[in-house]
């Protein structure tokens, strides 16, 4: 097993998670959409997004490989698949604690942003927000339709979303397939969620 090719999935897998505690826009609804993430301006992620609620799955190939990141806060787990060695990582994460459950763009926290103007974008007219948490400023464009994002700005963080199809997300992509074999990493100081877990891959 390449172990280089595993830590460079706990690290899009522990992106994909840091990206999930600013996007505070999310809907407590039901959709899809294309997604593209850039950090520093620099493309480091794209593919797409599905949304169950407070469930989500982030499909993406890296260097010809498809990786699948599924969010589970209702059971405070993340898991990466590794679609071609049908094999998965699975990540122990407070995601109520660490503030990584994905939000709802209700009432109050419309009330407590700051509606800066109205703005086009990826396609959609949006109202553009901004919104102070923790100290730092996220900006939100919000489609004036659906209510749902389409881009969000935090630091040198940016989330777009584009081709946003809302409707019914089967249950089945938010779980680890049949066949799937579960690695179990060592334990890697410094890691987010690598407390749990011990031995070497394929062991228990």
């Amino acid at each position: 097993m390449d172990f280089k090719k595993i830590i460079v999935n706990i690290t899009l897998a522990t992106l994909f998670i840091a990206t999930l505690g600013f996007m505070q826009t999310l809907q407590a609804a039901e959709f899809s959409a294309d997604m593209e993430t850039k950090s520093r301006g620099r493309l480091v992620a794209q593919g797409k997004i599905f949304f169950k609620g407070d469930l989500s799955r982030q499909e993406m190939n890296q260097g010809g490989r498809q990786i699948i990141m599924i969010s589970r806060p209702d059971k405070n787990l993340a898991w990466t698949l590794m679609v071609q060695e049908k094999s998965y990582l699975e990540m122990a994460v407070n995601h109520e604690d660490e503030g990584m459950t994905p939000g709802n763009w209700n009432q109050k926290l419309e009330k407590g942003a700051k509606k800066i103007g109205s703005e086009t974008v990826n396609g959609v007219k949006c109202n553009k927000y901004e919104l102070s948490e923790d100290g730092e400023k996220v900006t939100y464009w919000i489609s004036q339709k659906e209510g749902l994002p389409v881009r969000v700005v935090a630091s040198d963080t940016e989330v777009n979303y584009r081709n946003i199809r809302s409707g019914h997300q089967p249950d089945k992509l938010f779980q680890v397939p049949t066949g799937y074999r579960k690695m179990v990493m060592p334990n890697i100081p410094g890691m987010p969620g690598m407390g749990n877990m011990q031995g070497m891959p394929g062991g228990r």
